[in-house]
């Protein structure tokens, strides 16, 4: 009987096992067997690093979320888009990057991987055909974002999709910002999904975790190499944890989706305020893009103020209910400004580089929204 998606995470993978309502936690660290043929045979599980029965109910329900085939956790996203990178990639390999992208992966695949002889052309997706123009023979892969943390900007999945088809290349997604509950891009033609589970899949900001979701056979390569040769598994206790988050995945997304709905309205009637970078308000120039893939909003805004640095910050700084902080996906609201650190290399010499400064990017936790609205309105007067 097919389930709903609340009800699979509820329920799906989880073994009965003494009748325990929350299945327990495997925290050693190997396994015996009965028999020296029994371990030649590789039955069963030997050693943590490799597989363990707390992470394998975490990767049944990441794998059905996803409409993927298997997956394997990782100790953090980064741990996760690494494995996959090095897996993949050879010296000599061309990779084509969405821009603007997460640091971490801007930092891999841009100045680390060059000591590799891979090279990078980060490109804005919105333009298809610069992507395509970006194509080299040495092409291997096309990396991406569902859409991008800093200006929630969205691009034609589909055409993206088609490009890559029509040349043979990888296509790897970070669906972190829009999480499973609003987009699953393995149904949209995607090869592997990754995911940082610190963020909305765990929901609690107590774990750090990533995720690689893919095909059986693409998942079993990357777990007989990568996977046990790098140590980046994720623990038990760590595992458990996501898990305990993924209970309440759906009905929180909803929340997040709601409330970050309400503020974005609010914030783009705010005089103070130059631009919210939503796409799922009306009068945002990509919002029938937005609406035709993703089924809702997560919980992650950004705006931009009239001023600059100074203005950002004196916002930031009068705020309440939202804690200065990286990350997002959480129960609690956070703020945050990419001027924050600085000089960012990935912006530089880009449109985006003068707007770097008067931004703010907020996670939309699970207070009231009402409350969160009237933090904003009262912190905006100091811009």
């Amino acid at each position: 009987m097919k389930a709903g998606f609340q009800t699979m995470l509820t329920h799906y993978g989880e073994e009965n096992i003494h009748g325990a309502v929350v299945p327990p936690i495997f925290l050693n660290s190997t396994f015996a067997h009965d028999s020296f043929e029994d371990f030649q045979a590789g039955q069963g599980y030997y050693y943590s690093r490799h597989s363990n029965p707390t992470l394998e109910v975490l990767e049944k329900k990441l794998a059905a979320m996803e409409c993927g085939e298997a997956a394997k956790v990782f100790a953090s996203g980064m741990a996760a888009i690494s494995a996959v990178l090095f897996h993949f990639l050879r010296q000599g390999d061309h990779v084509i990057c969405s821009t603007p992208t997460y640091g971490g992966t801007y930092g891999i695949l841009g100045p680390y991987m060059k000591k590799f002889g891979i090279s990078v052309d980060f490109i804005d997706f919105r333009d298809t055909e610069r992507v395509r123009a970006a194509i080299k023979p040495n092409t291997k892969l096309i990396a991406c974002e569902s859409y991008s943390t800093f200006f929630m900007e969205v691009f034609d999945v589909a055409a993206i999709i088609g490009i890559a088809k029509e040349h043979g290349l990888l296509t790897i997604v970070d669906n972190t910002c829009a999480s499973p509950a609003n987009f699953r891009p393995i149904e949209w033609g995607f090869d592997i999904v990754i995911h940082s589970a610190s963020k909305y899949l765990g929901g609690h900001s107590d774990v750090i975790a990533g995720v690689v979701i893919s095909s059986k056979e693409i998942m079993e390569s990357i777990e007989q190499i990568e996977y046990g040769i790098f140590g980046g598994a994720l623990g038990p206790f760590e595992a458990w944890l996501v898990t305990r988050g993924i209970r309440t995945f759906g009905l929180r997304m909803k929340q997040h989706a709601d409330s970050a709905l309400q503020i974005a309205k609010m914030l783009e009637e705010n005089s103070n305020v130059a631009r919210v970078n939503f796409p799922f308000l009306p009068s945002h120039e990509q919002h029938e893009l937005a609406k035709k893939q993703f089924d809702a909003p997560s919980g992650l805004i950004s705006f931009e103020l009239h001023g600059g640095k100074a203005s950002a910050a004196r916002v930031i700084n009068r705020l309440k209910y939202f804690k200065i902080g990286v990350s997002w996906g959480g129960f609690e609201s956070l703020v945050y400004s990419p001027g924050m650190h600085g000089e960012n290399e990935q912006f530089t010499g880009t449109p985006y580089e003068p707007r770097m400064e008067h931004l703010i990017r907020i996670s939309v936790g699970l207070e009231d929204p009402a409350d969160l609205m009237e933090d904003l309105r009262s912190a905006l007067e100091s811009a």
